[in-house]
């Protein structure tokens, strides 16, 4: 009887073993619906994915002065870059920011809802060099030089809300989406003069790029005046429609990596009223003053074109 029920004892020792081996053994293994590097789970009904985006061509031209030339469009004559008359800050607007949050909710295996929210920014520093009129002033012959700064600002933001379609079921799929986006925008741009306005120098050498007036009202008394600042009462904002189309791939469990092309083929983009901030020499006082004039009383844009596309690249974490 004891024999017997130390051979049970063992048996039992025996299988417990074996189980706790077969156990770890298999808990090192991937689950049937990881087998190729993805999660099934992340395509049912009901998951949630939040993500972090991000749109390299929108950050490419953060700093790009023909991007944000239309901050400052009306401060100058020549502005820099090949498409100085187009509203380029409005470029901005109909990108998808340069970084973003976004949360996904899969409706079904196919249909996701996704929304997101991110910003956008830019400084440009523009710097060139004009003849010193203080030197050649002591010297005719002298060939000394001060730069003159024009820096463009520009801070935005956007958020989008629509739908995305999902094909496939393997590690590597398609993805497509649709919706409607809200942006949001503004900047200035501001001018320092290397060259001073004094009394006897009353109209110093700038840059050609530089929209001065030779000719104010006379209640200004100023005849002369070079702009220092340009900015808009509130911001610029934009409503259009967004689509998109490119790859997931679930690189690891509940993990994916993303890439779209995407185009805003319609937005409707307002601009706010615009002022420029002129210095002059003023006859009357003798002193250097600020004269603040309207020069746009508000403008409305239809965005539609080439500067419309982008790309998002994304991390996703579906739980």
């Amino acid at each position: 009887m004891k024999n017997n029920l130390l051979k049970v004892l063992a048996v039992a020792l025996v299988a417990l073993m074996s189980a706790g081996v077969y156990a770890q053994t298999n808990e090192n293994k991937p689950a049937k619906e990881d087998a190729d590097g993805y999660s099934l789970k992340a395509a049912r009904a009901g998951q949630v994915s939040i993500g972090l985006d991000f749109n390299p061509v929108a950050a490419a031209n953060a700093t790009s002065a023909s991007a944000l030339a239309g901050v400052g469009k009306f401060m100058f004559k020549d502005l820099i870059g090949p498409q100085e008359k187009q509203p380029r800050e409005m470029f901005f607007l109909a990108q998808n920011p340069m970084a973003s949050i976004a949360v996904k909710y899969k409706i079904s295996e196919i249909v996701a809802f996704k929304a997101s929210i991110g910003f956008s920014g830019g400084v440009s520093n523009y710097r060139e060099y004009v003849q010193d009129d203080a030197a050649i002033a002591k010297n005719p012959l002298s060939e000394a030089k001060v730069a003159d700064l024009i820096s463009f600002h520009y801070t935005g933001g956007g958020v989008s809300a629509g739908v995305e379609f999902t094909g496939g079921k393997k590690s590597l799929r398609f993805i497509g989406g649709l919706g409607l986006k809200y942006a949001w925008g503004g900047g200035y741009a501001k001018v320092n003069y290397g060259n001073e306005i004094t009394s006897a120098n009353q109209k110093p050498s700038t840059i050609a790029k530089i929209d001065t007036i030779n000719t104010f009202p006379g209640a200004v008394q100023m005849e002369y005046g070079r702009p220092v600042k340009q900015y808009g009462v509130g911001i610029s904002h934009g409503v259009g429609i967004y689509a998109s189309a490119g790859i997931e791939w679930f690189f690891i469990k509940n993990v994916s990596l993303g890439v779209t092309v995407d185009i805003t083929p319609l937005m409707v983009a307002f601009q706010p009223q615009t002022y420029v901030i002129y210095e002059g020499y003023n006859k009357y006082s003798g002193q250097v003053e600020n004269y603040n004039e309207l020069v746009s009383p508000g403008s409305t844009y239809l965005l539609y074109g080439t500067d419309n596309i982008g790309c998002t690249l994304s991390l996703n974490y579906y739980f």
